[in-house]
C-alpha cells in the first residue's frame, strides 16, 4: 500500500463499465488514474462514479480482491461487471 502522496493505477474496464465513468476523458476500456494515497478498491471506483452495483468483482495484480483491499503504485485492477443475458 502506498503511503500519503500520488500513484498510478492500471484499470481495465472493458466497454460496459467505461460507458458509466463519470468523466468523458476517461470512458475508454483502459485507462491509468492517478490517485492520493493511501487508497482502496472502493475509492476508485468512487473515484471513477461507477455504481457499485455494477461490478461483479474486482481483481488486483490478477488476484480477486475486495471492496476494502489497499491499492499501490502500478497495480492493475480489472473491474468486471455483472453479465446478464436471456
Amino acid at each position: 500500500m502506498s503511503s500519503a502522496g500520488i500513484f498510478s493505477v492500471d484499470v481495465d474496464l472493458g466497454v460496459v463499465l467505461a460507458k458509466l465513468v463519470k468523466e468523458p476523458c476517461c470512458q475508454k476500456p483502459k485507462i491509468t488514474v492517478s490517485l492520493a494515497g493511501p487508497a482502496t478498491v472502493r475509492e476508485l471506483v468512487a473515484f471513477l462514479g461507477i455504481p457499485g452495483e455494477y461490478i461483479s468483482f474486482v481483481t488486483v495484480n490478477g488476484e480477486k480482491k475486495d471492496w476494502a483491499s489497499p491499492l499501490g503504485p502500478g497495480d492493475k485492477i480489472i473491474l468486471f461487471p455483472y453479465i446478464t443475458g436471456g
